[in-house]
């Protein structure tokens, strides 16, 4: 394995061969796995493109953002944005990227990587989705989310943001709460604090939330129902990082279990043991679940 990617073998039957900072490629049916391959230092974030062909990783630390190609994990682009990339958001033939230390979203050609425009937005934006209207927002750790026309809402302290029929929901993830725009503001089951965000079934809203002690401390997968007000709990695994609904299964980053769990009906099973799951996508037009592994984070 390099720095600039490149597949490797399998591993033989019992053996935990991932890199510490990369991509992993499981089956997204079972989880076998199926490549990986050493890619920056510090991933934090991973989106597939929607033929599937690309997969695009936020490396924080460095300020890099790379576009990988699927399923032979070679480097199609590197571009050098600085300020800390966290969220990536694919919309209207634009890939978005929000620099967390930056105060800034820039939108990069996704076939290229250069850089075609930059928003200012208040200091710590996270994740990216885009709202009713279909303008791009990032949620903001100042208690905004902010909009790429320089407008912004009054929303949770956090990290995670996902649309909801209508409504934008966001984190509060000092209050443990979850923070509708506009609406009122909800207390998660358990003492844990809501870090990822993302859409579940039937307008539903999955939440990923840390323990108290990130990587020791168990944490919570759950599901919200905004209709009936209630809370389902999926897991309770350390330091979940991200949490995506594909199919009839919840996935979920891991990161303090060093796996991916595949939650179907109920039952969670742990794919890739010993990777450092850190953010996941599923991919599938190839049948994949790209995972972005991160050992050092």
């Amino acid at each position: 394995m390099t720095a600039c990617g490149g597949s490797t073998p399998a591993p033989a039957a019992g053996t935990r061969a991932y890199p510490a900072t990369g991509l992993v490629l499981l089956s997204l049916n079972d989880g076998k796995y199926r490549a990986s391959a050493s890619i920056g230092t510090d991933p934090v974030a991973v989106i597939v493109s929607g033929d599937g062909a690309t997969a695009y990783l936020a490396d924080s630390s460095p300020g890099d953002v790379y576009a990988v190609r699927l399923a032979d994990l070679s480097v199609a682009w590197k571009r050098h944005v600085g300020g800390a990339p966290f969220g990536l958001l694919l919309h209207a033939g634009r890939l978005f990227v929000s620099l967390f230390s930056g105060a800034a979203v820039v939108e990069l050609d996704p076939i290229t990587g250069s850089k075609l425009a930059a928003h200012a937005v208040p200091k710590g934006p996270a994740a990216l989705t885009v709202d009713f209207s279909g303008r791009v927002v990032a949620a903001g750790t100042g208690g905004t989310v902010d909009r790429m026309d320089g407008t912004t809402s009054a929303a949770g302290n956090g990290f995670g943001i996902a649309l909801i029929g209508d409504t934008l929901w966001t984190a509060d993830y000092e209050r443990a709460e979850l923070v509708p725009v506009g609406g009122r503001r909800v207390g998660l089951p358990l003492p844990v604090f809501p870090f990822w965000l993302s859409p579940g079934s039937n307008d539903t809203l999955l939440i990923a939330a840390e323990g108290p002690s990130e990587d020791s401390d168990p944490g919570g997968v759950f599901s919200y129902d905004p209709v009936s007000r209630s809370f389902a709990t999926f897991a309770l695994p350390r330091d979940p990082d991200q949490v995506i609904h594909s199919g009839a299964t919840v996935y979920v980053a891991a990161h303090g279990d060093r796996e991916v769990l595949a939650i179907r009906n109920g039952h969670p099973a742990a794919w890739a043991p010993g990777a450092a799951a850190v953010a996941i996508a599923a991919d599938n037009a190839l049948g994949l679940m790209v995972v972005a592994v991160n050992a050092h984070e």
